[in-house]
């Protein structure tokens, strides 16, 4: 065989076998998800088209392991309770649980960030800027919020909502989303 037949035959079984592996894993019940990504890092453009809810919140209590937005599957994620100050973009109930992605973070029951240069961990009295990626913004029972951006509100409360409210009127619309799979 010549090079570009073993590179061909070499690609398709690494699709093959990833493709086996992905219908393997998620064997059982069966259910739909987005293949869609929201950007974890982007600019403020990308995270104003992908956000379906960005605002300012307080932090009204310390990040906690939270069973129901973690499972057993998840147990680098953490849930900060948290008051809605001023929305920016989406409907978002007054008080709400924003889950991010953490590790271990030393001490026992302390976390850092584990994903992105635009998050940080939120401290009960502070005030920051959240952008939600997945999520319930309205806060419906059994129900979890995913944050895609987490800073603290440098700008203060005004001027942080004046920054994104242009931001969010200057970025492109969100792309249509139908590359989602159904197990």
């Amino acid at each position: 065989m010549n090079v570009k037949t073993w590179a061909l035959a070499g690609t398709a079984a690494v699709l093959l076998c990833s493709g086996g592996w992905y219908a393997w894993e998620n064997s059982g019940a069966s259910h739909t998800e987005s293949l869609c990504g929201t950007p974890s890092g982007g600019t403020d453009a990308e995270v104003a088209t992908s956000a379906q809810g960005i605002a300012v919140v307080e932090a009204v209590g310390e990040p906690v392991h939270d069973p129901q937005a973690v499972g057993t599957e998840n147990p680098e994620l953490v849930t900060t309770p948290v008051q809605v100050v001023e929305t920016m973009k989406g409907k978002f109930a007054p008080s709400i649980g924003v889950s991010q992605r953490v590790e271990p973070g030393g001490a026992p029951g302390s976390f850092k960030v584990a994903t992105s240069n635009r998050e940080v961990m939120m401290k009960p009295g502070a005030r920051y800027v959240v952008a939600i990626g997945p999520g319930d913004l309205e806060a419906s029972p059994g129900t979890t919020t995913f944050s895609t951006l987490i800073e603290p509100a440098r700008r203060g409360t005004t001027g942080e909502a004046d920054y994104w409210r242009g931001v969010i009127a200057k970025a492109p619309p969100k792309p249509v989303c139908d590359d989602t799979a159904t197990q």
